[in-house]
C-alpha cells in the first residue's frame, strides 16, 4: 500500500461540526488577515516594521487560502453520519454553531 501522506487522509468525509470548526477558523483567519493588513496601511513603507507585517500578512493570506482549500475538501462529501446526510437546507451543518 501506497501512503499517499496528509492529503490522502484528508479525503474523507466530515461532519457537521468539523465543516463547521473549519468555517469559523476561516472567518477567524480573515479577520485576523483584515487587523494585519490594516496596522501595515497605517506603516511607514520602508520600515523595518512595514516589513516585518509585510510577512505577517503573507503568513496569514497563506493560512486563509489554505484553510478555504480545506474547507473545500471537507464538503465535497457528505457527512459520515447518517442524519446529517438528510440536511439539506442552507446553514443546516451551522445550526448548532455558537458563531
Amino acid at each position: 500500500m501506497v501512503d499517499d501522506g496528509p492529503t490522502h487522509n484528508r479525503l474523507m468525509a466530515t461532519t457537521d461540526d468539523g465543516l463547521d470548526a473549519t468555517s469559523r477558523r476561516l472567518l477567524n483567519e480573515i479577520d485576523e488577515l483584515k487587523r494585519l493588513e490594516l496596522k501595515k496601511r497605517h506603516t511607514a513603507r520602508s520600515s523595518e516594521e512595514f516589513h516585518d507585517l509585510a510577512s505577517k500578512v503573507d503568513n496569514a493570506a497563506r493560512h486563509v487560502f489554505d484553510t478555504a482549500g480545506a474547507q473545500l475538501i471537507d464538503g465535497t462529501e457528505d457527512s459520515p453520519l447518517p442524519d446529517e446526510r438528510d440536511e439539506r437546507h442552507p446553514g443546516d451543518w451551522t445550526d448548532g454553531s455558537r458563531n
